[in-house]
């Protein structure tokens, strides 16, 4: 196996692992908002409050970031998560 291949084949690895760590970041911050709507610690407001500023941040860094670099596309997709769930709260 090339040097190359092998460098391609670690940063598929690597954006698959971004990948997989952002979905479970968004399931556990998820979760946890639910459980604090539910308590009534927050309101619902509050929560949306902060997951659009935090979509707001993940696409200011998506752009700030290299257009082709795998973790600019992974911050882009986590703020238009983010934005869907603060609809949906």
């Amino acid at each position: 196996m090339t040097q190359w291949r092998k460098h391609r084949e670690n940063d598929e690895m690597n954006s698959s692992e971004d990948a997989a760590y952002a979905r479970a970041a968004l399931s556990t911050t998820i979760v946890l908002f639910r459980a604090l709507l539910k308590k009534g610690l927050i309101t619902r407001e509050e929560a949306v409050r902060i997951i659009l500023d935090e979509a707001v941040s993940k696409a200011i860094q998506a752009e700030a970031q290299d257009q082709g670099r795998a973790g600019s596309e992974a911050d882009r997709r986590c703020a238009e998560i983010l934005k869907l769930i603060a609809e949906r709260l």
